[in-house]
């Protein structure tokens, strides 16, 4: 089977698809009214930028879930990594260290609540240690145990 960056090109496609769905649950399900408050839209505005999108609207969700997969896939083959612990160690870190930092412009330049910046960090946390975990699982055998 074909790698990407070290990594079984069906892990690729796993962690995408699972870091989509957690997408769609956090924001959907879990904490929908709380978003819609956050970003101080309704429930029909959503749904009309929804429908003007159309089709594209999963489209480009999936081309930037994929994106980040694919750059965590990158990271992690740079740094060697291919057991769960550490892969999903350095997931954290660059949501940590970068994501993060990227969510507070928003906050301090564009006037999102502080509150939002903790709702997409506990999205985008959660959703890369889950990539972390699927692409070790897909980066080598026995990716499970201690080490790099």
């Amino acid at each position: 089977m074909p790698k990407i960056f070290g990594t079984n090109i069906l892990g690729i496609f796993a962690a995408t698809v699972a870091f989509y769905m957690l997408g769609f649950v956090w924001y959907g399900m879990l904490f929908d009214k709380l978003w819609l408050e956050l970003s101080g839209i309704t429930a029909q505005e959503a749904e009309a930028r929804s429908a003007a999108l159309g089709a594209m609207m999963l489209v480009w969700g999936v081309l930037i879930t994929l994106t980040q997969v694919l750059g965590l896939s990158y990271i992690l083959q740079h740094a060697g990594a291919t057991r769960l612990k550490k892969c999903v160690e350095i997931c954290l870190m660059v949501a940590t260290f970068i994501v993060l930092p990227v969510l507070a412009y928003s906050s301090l330049y564009g006037g999102s609540p502080v509150r939002m910046i903790i709702l997409d960090l506990g999205h985008m946390a959660i959703g890369y240690a889950l990539v972390g975990a699927i692409l070790a699982a897909f980066r080598g055998q026995n990716a499970i145990g201690d080490g790099a």
